[in-house]
């Protein structure tokens, strides 16, 4: 008994020391686990391995890059007119060089984008898309809610694999626990492919939404599968997301993205197979325009924290406006630090948030935060609904819209992927959509904020000190 908890206080003495040095955590970070670690011993030590190890993310790439060693096939053909960055405006062309060169995000184009606010529209255009399909459907979200909305995305599937239309399905395993396998049972047996993305812990979740048809239709955003997205559950109403249809060249870039991670996600025998079909896919051909783009994808995939600087590249190239929306506003340091400077420096910051309750820890916090903006004369809006958007618009020239939450599981833990779109009628489109929002929204002063409760500071003050795991 003596050398077991003799092995078992080494291994706690190894997991401090894991903390504070090998696993490089910021400051604050290190100092709440360590504090944890020592008010809880040895369940702390659980706690750390499931939420706050960045193990997890490790041996996923590890085992990523393992999967991938064999040559993967490029689905990207080459550009044949490669557009120079500086065509852009200054603050284009700024953002999109720092893409190219630090998160290597090809700078690729689009013939049509269509924006969707509302879900009932979004996905009767999916569905439509897929009705009509041909070749391919690749399917990735976050979760697929079993209700009569997920059940008719499995319906139509079914329906297009029955025709030997290639259908492969990706959702996170955790997110889809209350998601029962008979719901997806229609389309396996009708030949399609579906795929529950399990994290070696649960510190890690695939967070990307991604649809790719035909290698000519695309889709990202923020909406899932479910009635919440339609406006049609009990609570939260109205819900405000955005998801954005595409077409053209960038499809193929979507392609890729997609098959990486089914690539990675597939069981060890179902390999081979995967790789065969991905290797027999000839992407196709478009022609480059002038509407450009280019996707950032985070977590597993690089350990560079690709969407968070992608997103600190964008607020401090600003010198006019920054628009955000999202449901959650918890930054790291480095978001918030350039965030008080650009607004410090007479950037117009305008951030607009869920006027109704996300959560009973989130919503102190994101108090807390927006506060921190407030002090240097940023605008704060509470929408009158809830918030799922995930955007931001630098200066009216650049957008982006994403599956990233503007906290720091989004920024630099999970699977995200998010397209920045530059000075076009998309841009400009966003920003009136933007401006409407306003109209449905109420002003958070910083009056307001000074003169908030005693129990909303002890609140804040308590769950603040946790912002690191949300």
């Amino acid at each position: 008994m003596f050398v077991l908890k003799l092995i078992l206080f080494f291994i706690y003495i190894f997991m401090l020391i894991a903390v504070i040095f090998l696993e490089r955590k910021s400051p604050t970070e290190a100092l709440l686990w360590v504090f944890v670690l020592l008010c809880l011993p040895y369940f702390g030590a659980i706690l750390y391995l499931i939420f706050g190890s960045t193990m997890s993310i490790k041996i996923t790439a590890f085992a990523r890059k393992r999967r991938l060693k064999k040559q993967r096939p490029n689905l990207c053909p080459p550009q044949t007119n490669i557009v120079d960055p500086s065509n852009l405006s200054p603050v284009g062309s700024r953002v999109a060089r720092f893409n190219c060169n630090y998160n290597q995000s090809r700078l690729t184009s689009y013939n049509r984008a269509d924006l969707y606010t509302n879900g009932k529209e979004h996905y009767r255009q999916l569905f439509a898309d897929i009705r009509s399909a041909k070749q391919c459907i690749y399917i990735e979200f976050y979760t697929i809610h079993h209700d009569e909305i997920g059940e008719a995305l499995v319906s139509v599937l079914a329906e297009k694999a029955s025709a030997g239309i290639e259908v492969l399905v990706l959702c996170d395993f955790i997110a889809n626990l209350s998601t029962p396998q008979k719901m997806f049972q229609p389309l396996l047996d009708a030949g399609g492919k579906l795929v529950r993305v399990k994290p070696y812990f649960t510190h890690y979740r695939s967070h990307r939404k991604i649809v790719a048809i035909d290698h000519q239709i695309g889709y990202i955003g923020g909406m899932n599968i479910g009635r919440q997205y339609a406006n049609m559950a009990k609570v939260k109403n109205p819900w405000r997301d955005t998801q954005i249809r595409l077409d053209g060249e960038c499809v193929n870039v979507l392609d890729e993205y997609f098959l990486t991670d089914w690539l990675c996600a597939v069981r060890q025998i179902h390999w081979e197979q995967a790789v065969s079909y991905v290797s027999s896919i000839t992407a196709k051909t478009f022609e480059a325009t002038d509407k450009l783009c280019q996707f950032i994808v985070g977590g597993a995939d690089t350990n560079k924290e690709a969407v968070k600087m992608c997103y600190l590249s964008m607020i401090s190239s600003a010198k006019k406006s920054i628009r955000i929306q999202t449901p959650y506003f918890i930054p790291d340091a480095s978001i918030l630090d350039a965030l008080k400077a650009a607004a410090a420096s007479g950037v117009e910051i305008e951030l607009m948030i869920p006027g109704i309750k996300a959560s009973f820890f989130l919503d102190p916090v994101t108090t807390y935060y927006c506060g921190q903006l407030l002090e240097y004369g940023a605008k704060v809006y509470k929408y009158r609904g809830y918030v799922h958007a995930k955007t931001m618009v630098v200066d009216d020239e650049i957008c982006c819209i994403g599956s990233v939450n503007m906290d720091m599981r989004s920024l630099m833990v999970d699977d995200e992927v998010c397209g920045v779109f530059y000075s076009s009628p998309l841009v400009k489109q966003y920003i009136d959509i933007f401006k409407a929002d306003i109209q449905n929204c109420d002003a958070y002063s910083w009056q307001r904020f000074l003169d908030r409760g005693r129990k909303e500071k002890a609140l804040e003050s308590f769950f603040v000190l946790f912002a690191p795991l949300m």
